[in-house]
């Protein structure tokens, strides 16, 4: 279970960004990478179908392109999670990212809008969603 939470972060995991930048593309004609930085709040967190935002609690921080996330449950329904690493984010939504920590990837879509960012993530034990609000 420690293994798919991770799948975040950032991370999802990952806020109405004003000013999302633009950081390049090896194709000129296909999607750009963007940046999500800055510093987010845990608001909803659903793991294969189990809605677990009333006991989840987070942080996740975003650089450019790194991701450092911490996650914790009360009554300790899971694990708590410290993990970091790396993370891409499209112009199309696709996200992905890598964790330093195990090597683990996983790979999903993104939303953000009104300082809310919903990270989807496909991990082996299910689903992963989260939403953070940027601070």
């Amino acid at each position: 279970m420690r293994r798919s939470v991770r799948g975040l972060t950032a991370l999802a995991a990952v806020a109405g960004l004003a000013g999302v930048a633009a950081c390049g593309s090896s194709s000129p004609t296909g999607p750009t990478n963007v940046s999500l930085a800055g510093n987010y709040t845990l608001t909803s967190f659903t793991e294969a179908g189990n809605d677990l935002t009333g006991v989840a609690s987070g942080t996740l921080v975003l650089t450019d392109s790194t991701y450092n996330v911490h996650l914790a449950f009360q009554g300790n329904v899971v694990p708590p999670v410290a993990d970091s690493g790396t993370y891409t984010a499209t112009s199309t939504g696709s996200f992905s990212e890598t964790s330093s920590v195990d090597g683990s990837q996983v790979t999903g879509t993104y939303t953000d809008a009104n300082n809310m960012l919903t990270v989807n993530l496909t991990t082996v034990v299910g689903a992963i969603t989260q939403t953070w609000q940027k601070q």
